[in-house]
């Protein structure tokens, strides 16, 4: 335990450890996970994601902590349309396309688990910006995949869910509280603190020497909005939830979007050059363009 301290310290100042794990606290937990996951120190951080506020594994290290078990006795994964499997990916999507992973762990019947674009229209998830609109016949691999996966073995995999799958997970933010499975919306934004009022000047006695003049007030400081709550403002104004927001930064490939589980966790610099253009952002955010 000791040695892993002193590698989270060294990790944590590198300046190498992802987004949401960049504390020697969190990259000590990181990698203590990932052991009991059994995957090397390195494999943990680079493979465990943190959505909001929960760790979580990418879809192909969930198949790599399988295959390590040493119990895969059968894996195989394969796309259908209309109940027919095909040859290769689909180029064409119907509702009835779908993603089947067939899973035989030892000394259990064989699973198998299908997630079609019928599926994906239901938890509205099709269409999405991002991934879903990007890449739509891999989120499907993977979302049957994880399921199949979590199935047969969820003692692996310590419950964890895959990070493509708790991506599209909404989340309700009001204060600090956040509550999965409803209707996703923007945290208020906080007031500006406001100025104390400065006390009336008390009246001097009327005597018969000349009085000091009465010092001009010190005008109150000018707070500038802080610009998580111009995003939020905006596009909540816009009707978009942060889930698409975020699917759309992640799609445009800034750096770390996929950690973040609120406006406030955008850095500030990338939240500054969002709020110079926040109608060319909402605008790309509706068209799924830049």
């Amino acid at each position: 335990m000791d040695g892993l301290w002193r590698t989270a310290q060294a990790v944590a100042k590198s300046g190498l450890a992802p987004k949401g794990i960049d504390t020697p606290e969190a990259v000590f937990v990181a990698m203590e996970m990932g052991l009991e996951l059994g995957l090397p120190l390195m494999a943990s951080l680079q493979n465990i994601a943190v959505v909001n506020g929960r760790p979580t594994l990418w879809g192909d290290s969930q198949l790599a902590v399988v295959r390590a078990t040493g119990e895969l006795e059968e894996f195989l994964e394969w796309y259908e349309v209309g109940g027919k499997r095909i040859a290769r990916n689909p180029s064409e999507f119907t509702d009835t396309t779908a993603a089947v992973c067939r899973v035989k762990r030892r000394g259990m019947e064989v699973s198998e688990t299908a997630f079609a674009v019928s599926d994906a229209k239901r938890a509205g998830l099709w269409g999405k910006a991002g991934p879903w609109s990007q890449y739509p016949a891999r989120m499907l691999k993977f979302r049957a995949r994880s399921f199949g996966l979590r199935d047969q073995f969820g003692d692996a995999l310590r419950g964890l869910l895959s990070t493509e799958e708790a991506q599209d997970v909404p989340v309700v933010v009001t204060g600090t509280d956040a509550t999965v499975g409803a209707t996703p919306r923007f945290r208020k934004p906080e007031p500006h603190p406001l100025t104390p009022a400065k006390p009336e000047p008390v009246a001097e006695p009327v005597v018969e020497t000349a009085q000091e003049p009465t010092p001009e007030p010190t005008p109150a400081p000018v707070v500038e909005e802080a610009h998580c709550n111009v995003i939020s403002r905006g596009l909540e104004a816009a009707g978009i939830t942060f889930s698409e927001f975020q699917a759309w930064a992640i799609g445009e490939r800034y750096k770390g979007a996929d950690t973040w589980s609120c406006v406030d966790d955008i850095p500030d610099t990338v939240a500054a050059r969002f709020v110079k253009s926040i109608q060319g952002v909402i605008a790309a955010v509706k068209g799924g363009g830049q």
